[in-house]
């Protein structure tokens, strides 16, 4: 006769967080149903507070019940005393947790692009415009949470919630919310809030490509002498990256456009960065090639333009320049280059 195998508590535990996680998702969906999108900043009413007791507050009425119980069978007035202290204290902790979050104001602070790996650091601001002081405030979102802070009256602060990244393009924040456990931890009190917050995911640098190929730095050389630093050879229209020493001010204050000025000269360190020159068995490591030869052109101090299409997908090139205007511009058309759609190469490589 077989016996059953016995189930691990690694086999248990998956089991049960199943449900959990089911229970999860249909309490967002309701919640999200319930109370649509969020302006933003956002004031935290009361009827959006959602309040339960944590483990302490479920073991501190456990604890009440059976005091109560031994006070009723013993008929201590004492016992009764004490009882009823605890329990209007634990009311008291549960009204005081739920007030803590009321009135309260949160708005997304933004966040500094981040290469895919890295962690995102996503900020929030927290303003206090009641009387009294609150405690013990977290943003979380999803896993990740904040350090905990106070506000006093009237007060504000920022603080930073750190996302992992896994993949380039546009990091979305579904939901995030503020929570608390002041005071005493017998009660977590939580809000959901559903409004646009995130940052952009740059494609992870190469460990170590191989150099753009001389093709590349070729087409480069023969277009430096539009580009140098030594003699003046005209104006040309300002994009966005341009450093603000090579832009036409005179000119800007006379006719109300902005025109960058175009310089000649042999010493010029010029390069066109080019996908369809990125070596790699996919769209993902080419990108991630590209975003290696744009931090070298960038720390290296030559000018460098960069070029993302082909034959099937027509983007305008951005201009050589340099500076970090200009490196930040170029790694966030890598980002956004077909980030929505699936991950797959079309052969745009001649």
């Amino acid at each position: 006769m077989s016996s059953s195998p016995s189930l691990s508590p690694e086999a248990l535990w998956r089991g049960w967080r199943r449900p959990r996680e089911l229970a999860a998702e249909w309490a967002a969906r309701w919640a999200r149903r319930r109370q649509g999108a969020d302006p933003v900043p956002v004031r935290l009413a009361s009827r959006r507070i959602y309040i339960l007791p944590t483990g302490v507050g479920i073991t501190y009425g456990l604890m009440t019940f059976a005091m109560l119980l031994g006070s009723m069978n013993y008929n201590n007035s004492m016992a009764f005393a004490l009882t009823f202290l605890l329990a209007a204290l634990g009311l008291v902790a549960m009204h005081h947790c739920h007030r803590n979050l009321a009135g309260l104001t949160v708005a997304f602070a933004g966040a500094e692009p981040v290469f895919a790996g890295e962690e995102a650091r996503l900020r929030f601001n927290l303003t206090n415009d009641g009387q009294a002081p609150r405690y013990e405030l977290g943003v979380y979102a999803g896993e990740a949470s904040s350090p905990r802070v106070d506000l006093p009256a009237g007060g504000h602060a920022v603080t930073e919630v750190g996302v992992p990244t896994e993949r380039r393009g546009r990091l979305r924040l579904g939901r995030y919310g503020v929570r608390t456990t002041h005071p005493l931890t017998l009660f977590r009190a939580w809000v959901w809030i559903h409004a646009d917050a995130g940052c952009l995911v740059w494609p992870r640098p190469a460990d170590a490509p191989p150099p753009p190929p001389p093709s590349a730095a070729s087409r480069g050389r023969r277009r430096a002498s539009e580009r140098g630093d030594d003699d003046f050879a005209g104006l040309r229209d300002f994009h966005a990256g341009d450093p603000p020493r090579h832009v036409a001010w005179k000119t800007y204050a006379r006719t109300g456009e902005l025109k960058s000025k175009r310089f000649a000269g042999a010493t010029a360190s010029l390069a066109w960065l080019d996908l369809r020159d990125a070596p790699g068995r996919d769209l993902e490591q080419r990108l991630s090639v590209l975003c290696r030869w744009i931090l070298d052109a960038e720390n290296g101090g030559r000018h460098y333009g960069l070029r993302l299409g082909g034959e099937t997908t027509a983007i305008e090139p951005i201009e050589p320049s340099r500076g970090s205007g200009h490196r930040r511009r170029c790694l966030d058309a890598l980002a956004l280059y077909r980030a929505d759609e699936p991950e797959s190469d079309p052969g745009e490589r001649p």
